[in-house]
């Protein structure tokens, strides 16, 4: 027992199951969520090549078909394996999502507590990492399996790379890398990761120090020479991601340069704000028809340029902060905008990792100040306690959101303005729910912010027909032909439409197109027509 005592201090283990514990019955709730309508059903819930598990082809579609703009076979994986598990109940795949989230931060708690010795510290960054409102939509949400996966293998990473430099050898390097791939290979977010190995070779490690004192940037050229591997694997990774999300039509070229540089410098100040103040979260957030005004620009630029002179000043006695603030800039740098990859402007999930850097810059810095004056020590607990309680509050309340597609989008249309992906995703969700009349209103909106959105409108003719308002949904119909002529539901519902209101040539017509198409929905319409006609005997 005293072995096992021994044991447990050592490894602060108490600390780690509090952690564990904590996470849990916090996120505990999501095992009784169902997926969501956004994005869930392309990724699980109806996706051929997932929804068979494991399979020889499923593992050839991962490595070699792009999905959603991205590279990522390790979260198409995760995925086949938890049908494999679980089938379609959404209860196994939240719930593993949790784990992989809940290890990402026993992990980030083993990482600064081994470089630095200070295990509350460690603890409190690895709190907020669990329980801050913003990472929320990473672990709540199915369909960002990717998220907390290659959170996993970048807070294994780090402790690889600290277990290296304690003790080199080709076998813990090759162990480092290896563990950067797999992250790379669930979320190519992981791009920016050697630059923050060279931080953390500054704070927490004390790799670029005198043994006297001060910096030592003689030996950057060793430790650059020890990323290259790392760069190498970015390089690739980076571009297949961009050639990918280009061929997939994610990346927008419609706005200039300096237009995206001064977008991307007030989204950085955008998520600190959302991080004081994680209220009216939202899983989309519509782009903004104008550019942010100059004297928005300019502040952003002006703040961020003054908080990182403090940083560098202060980074000669606190290289927490430095490491913290550049840790907070460089991993935003992927999905800042400067590439714009679509619809949306920012994004709660971006968050999921950079923020650490923040969450340590903040833990350090105001541990620092309050240890100067004679009463810090119990204001710090003090502190501590209050935020930990406020952010289990708040990420409870996200997490009720987040119990369906009604309840989530519901509080995205409350909360942000013309969100037409809010809007559309609503109105279907109402409309698969029976709730015709509710789900008009929205999809109507949908409609009006996005005329050209040919799912919104195929929901609208949808919601129409369920009315029985014909006329409408054959105009609604008619409308996503006119945007898409060659759409194969198009004219299938339009069809469908016109054998209700007894047009039986003019469903004939779209079958004719259909069958021509060669589209798999021409002998199911066919079907259709069949039985209006055994149905409707012949006029004497």
């Amino acid at each position: 027992m005293t072995r096992l005592r021994e044991y447990v201090k050592k490894f602060d283990l108490d600390i780690a199951g509090g952690l564990v514990l904590l996470t849990l019955g916090v996120y505990a709730r999501v095992a009784w969520h169902d997926f969501v309508n956004y994005d869930d059903p392309f990724i699980v819930t109806m996706n051929e090549n997932i929804r068979d598990g494991l399979t020889l082809h499923g593992l050839r579609w991962a490595f070699t078909t792009p999905g959603e703009g991205n590279w990522i076979p390790l979260s198409w994986l995760s995925h086949m394996l938890d049908i494999q598990l679980f089938g379609l109940n959404p209860a196994g795949h939240h719930f593993v999502s949790v784990l992989w989230h809940t290890a990402s931060t026993v992990l980030l708690f083993l990482f600064l507590n081994k470089t630095t010795g200070e295990r509350w510290k460690s603890a409190m960054v690895a709190l907020l990492f669990a329980l801050h409102p913003l990472h929320v939509e990473s672990v709540a949400w199915v369909a960002e399996r990717k998220d907390v996966l290659s959170g996993f293998f970048w807070m294994l990473t780090l402790c690889l790379y600290a277990s290296y430099v304690r003790c080199a050898g080709i076998y813990r390097y090759c162990a480092c890398l290896v563990s950067f791939l797999l992250g790379l290979l669930a979320k190519p977010m992981l791009v920016s990761l050697p630059l923050v190995l060279l931080l953390i070779d500054f704070w927490p490690l004390g790799r670029l120090e005198h043994t006297g004192g001060g910096t030592e940037f003689g030996k950057l050229p060793r430790l650059l020479l020890e990323k290259i591997p790392f760069a190498l694997l970015t390089i690739v990774v980076s571009v297949i991601t961009y050639m990918t999300q280009k061929a997939d039509g994610s990346v927008s070229e419609n706005y200039t340069f300096v237009s995206r540089a001064g977008k991307a410098l007030t989204y950085y100040v955008t998520y600190l704000g959302k991080m004081v103040w994680p209220v009216g979260l939202s899983v989309f957030y519509p782009r903004p028809f104008f550019a942010p005004p100059l004297i928005t620009v300019a502040g952003s630029a002006l703040l961020l340029a003054a908080v990182t002179l403090g940083a560098i000043v202060l980074g000669k006695r606190y290289g927490s902060v430095l490491t913290g603030w550049m840790w907070y800039l460089v991993t935003l740098l992927p999905v800042i905008g400067l590439v714009q990859i679509g619809s949306h402007s920012i994004a709660d999930r971006y968050t999921y990792i950079p923020l650490v850097g923040i969450f340590v810059m903040l833990v350090w810095g105001v541990s620092a100040l309050l240890y100067e004056w004679q009463d810090g020590a119990l204001a710090l607990r003090m502190v501590s306690c209050a935020v930990v309680a406020v952010m289990v509050a708040l990420t409870s309340l996200q997490l009720a959101y987040w119990k369906n597609s009604i309840t989530l989008f519901r509080h995205a249309s409350e909360v942000t303005e013309n969100n037409h992906v809010a809007h559309t995703n609503l109105g279907n969700a109402l409309l698969q729910a029976g709730r015709y009349t509710e789900s008009l209103q929205y999809l109507e909106m949908a409609v009006a912010e996005r005329p050209a959105d040919t799912f919104a409108l195929m929901n609208l003719g949808n919601a129409y027909r369920s009315l029985n308002e014909h006329e409408k949904a054959l105009a609604a119909y008619s409308r996503v032909l006119l945007i898409d002529p060659r759409s194969d539901k198009g004219h299938y519902e339009l069809g469908v439409e016109h054998l209700v209101v007894g047009r039986e040539q003019s469903a004939i017509e779209e079958y004719i197109f259909l069958r021509q198409a060669g589209s798999g929905l021409a002998p199911k319409l066919l079907k259709q027509i069949m039985l209006r006609q055994q149905a409707v005997p012949p006029a004497n």
